[in-house]
């Protein structure tokens, strides 16, 4: 539509028009809002359902590393003091017959290393469990290896059951540790869901929410354009504008409404803008 055209529509044309829109809105509104609850109604269990299944595995993911935290702390510990008896059962020769290849390659240092190798963290799941599954290797050769000393020197005792307890609360740890990673595997994809369905069910809501907000808009609108094409566009009782306010302004010969956002700055100097000629 030109100009022209669109000055030539007349104030009743034009409020039937905005009359006719907002009764078209009020009319499908109450579909929107009706399928917008409809899918909050959809989504809100399965949200509900995944946040619990979401937060037992978290839950269980800090029990698991709590009490891993616990068995390593307390084994690292029988670390330190199997490294400082064995030290001295070498020095009093107190280990005889050692198994030179076994010897070669000491369990504390590579017990140590995996430990460390571990705690370093921002691992994947798959190095995580190749360096449990190390730790294991390592600890089975020594249960072998302690079984065979024992017998062969008992003065080694308190070596003996120090180092046995102290690869029981590794495999413990070890176990915890796995459990852990199978949790979290299977926790990253709950969380997923669970971010996925929230958003759409968030998204409802605020669908639901504008629709209701609109169909009240659409009511006081209806009612405010029906009262306009009832009782003229001058000033109303009750305070309302007058609608051609601006128009009867333009037609006896005043300005538009519309104003320039630089309307109340000074005109350019011309002569300061192109500099002055003495220069």
């Amino acid at each position: 539509m030109d100009v022209q055209a669109l000055l030539d529509v007349s104030p009743e044309e034009l409020a039937s028009a905005i009359l006719q829109r907002r009764r078209f809105l009020h009319e499908h509104l109450p579909t929107i809002e009706s399928r917008s609850k409809d899918e909050m109604d959809q989504l809100g269990p399965s949200v509900e359902k995944l946040r619990l299944a979401r937060d037992s595995s978290l839950n269980k993911v800090a029990d698991l590393k709590q009490r891993r935290n616990n068995a390593q702390t307390e084994a690292k510990a029988l670390l330190e003091q199997t490294k400082i008896l064995r030290e001295k059962l070498e020095e009093g020769s107190g280990m005889k017959s050692l198994d030179p290849k076994w010897a070669k390659v000491k369990l504390e240092e590579n017990l140590a290393d995996v430990e460390a190798k571990i705690e370093k963290g921002a691992l994947s799941l798959t190095d995580e469990r190749r360096l449990l599954a190390e730790r294991k290797s390592l600890l089975e050769k020594n249960d072998e290896w302690l079984k065979a000393r024992r017998e062969n020197n008992p003065e080694m005792a308190q070596y003996v059951d120090s180092s046995k307890k102290m690869q029981r609360l590794f495999k413990t740890a070890d176990k915890l540790h796995s459990e852990m990673l199978d949790v979290v595997e299977k926790q990253e994809t709950v969380h997923e869901n669970f971010i996925e369905f929230r958003d759409a069910f968030r998204n409802s809501m605020k669908q639901l929410e504008r629709s209701q907000a609109l169909i009240k808009q659409s009511e006081t609108s209806i009612s405010y354009w029906e009262k306009r094409l009832e009782n003229g566009f001058g000033p109303l009782i009750g305070g309302e504008q007058d609608l051609l306010e601006n128009a009867k302004r333009v037609e006896s010969g005043g300005h538009s409404s519309v104003r320039r956002r630089d309307a109340e700055l000074p005109n350019p100097d011309v002569k300061s803008s192109r500099g002055d000629s003495n220069e």
